[in-house]
């Protein structure tokens, strides 16, 4: 099926660089107290430049599960799925109005920055005009999700960390592989991910805050 979101004749040019990738479950949008979760630990974030960007929750697998009724296909229901991201994008952004800003360029976030906000980078956007024209795109396929592309997303914007917060708590340290193999992150993740220097997970769910390491076993770290 034809990609339907708009492709650029050119990739553009990456003129900023991040510190660090969030990527927010989307099973923390139903938790009751998430705005003051999530400004806790925003505001307890030392990197000076984060971009947040919010995964897809119950309605990507309510589309998924519709693909596997009507076998929409996968490439199209990717599509799909990255709307829905853009939606769950846009309603974390009116829970905490005045610290996430929703952006759709990598030339937005620097502005959003000087004002002491986080960007919010619509993942429909990031997909359709920069990994789509990369020497190196994403499958559009189910095995990848928004853990995917947040991965994808620190290699592109030459973030030094990707940090998932997520609804379970983990081990103290967790092979990228072992992660995948316990749905934890998607099956495309450990071939992208490993590409990031740094990533951890947290169980914004829990009271400490705790980080779990996932490693690389092949690079420094895992040794």
């Amino acid at each position: 099926m034809q990609n339907p979101g708009p492709k650029p004749k050119m990739a553009p040019s990456m003129q900023i660089r991040a510190s660090t990738i969030i990527k927010l479950g989307g099973s923390l949008l139903g938790l009751p107290d998430l705005a003051g979760r999530l400004k806790n630990f925003l505001g307890d974030f030392s990197r000076p430049r984060p971009i947040l960007i919010c995964g897809g929750g119950d309605l990507v697998e309510m589309i998924q599960r519709w693909d596997a009724m009507y076998r929409l296909g996968e490439e199209s229901c990717h599509w799909l799925a990255l709307r829905v991201l853009s939606i769950n994008s846009r309603i974390v952004c009116r829970i905490l109005p005045d610290l996430l800003v929703l952006v759709n360029a990598p030339e937005d976030c620097p502005a959003v920055w000087q004002r002491g906000q986080v960007p919010v980078f619509d993942p429909y956007h990031y997909i359709a005009e920069i990994d789509e024209v990369s020497r190196n795109p994403l499958p559009r396929r189910w095995r990848v999700t928004s853990d995917s592309i947040a991965a994808s997303m620190a290699v592109a914007f030459g973030a030094g960390e990707l940090v998932l917060l997520q609804s379970i708590p983990l081990p103290e340290r967790m092979s990228l592989a072992e992660a995948a193999e316990e749905r934890v992150v998607d099956p495309h993740f450990p071939l992208v991910a490993r590409n990031v220097p740094r990533v951890v997970s947290i169980n914004l769910r829990g009271q400490g805050l705790e980080e779990s390491i996932l490693y690389d076993p092949d690079s420094r770290e895992g040794l």
